[in-house]
């Protein structure tokens, strides 16, 4: 476990290698996660080792069986926690999906002008 709390405590590098965000954006998600997705701890597994082994997941298209060397835990308790931090994550919708605002068509700004159509 010493790699893990190097990875989320101490160095932004291994961070972003193993996680593919700095440990600030992991906090926030691990923030995140925990007060809109409902994820807490449990008796032996803290959320910001299931938020790890969750990205890692992700980042690198691991399998559950290989990742029980990297965090010292069952493949079933891999499996549940991935699965646990989804539920989570999908809970985030609200938060991390904004609604377009639609541009007006009175609208000055020069950026705009190369989107606008005209039909015939």
């Amino acid at each position: 476990m010493k790699n893990l709390n190097d990875m989320i405590y101490e160095s932004d590098i291994l961070c972003l290698e193993q996680l593919r965000m700095d440990r600030h954006c992991f906090w926030v998600l691990c923030f995140l996660l925990r007060d809109v997705g409902g994820l807490s701890d449990t008796r032996n597994v803290i959320v910001a080792e299931m938020v790890a082994m969750f990205l890692h997941i992700l980042a690198y298209d691991e399998k559950s069986r290989s990742m029980r060397t990297d965090y010292q835990r069952s493949i079933e308790t891999i499996s549940r926690h991935f699965n646990t931090v989804l539920r989570a994550v999908l809970k985030l919708w609200r938060v991390l999906l904004k609604t377009p605002q639609a541009i007006s068509d009175n609208c000055k700004e020069e950026r705009w002008k190369c989107f606008k159509v005209k039909i015939n």
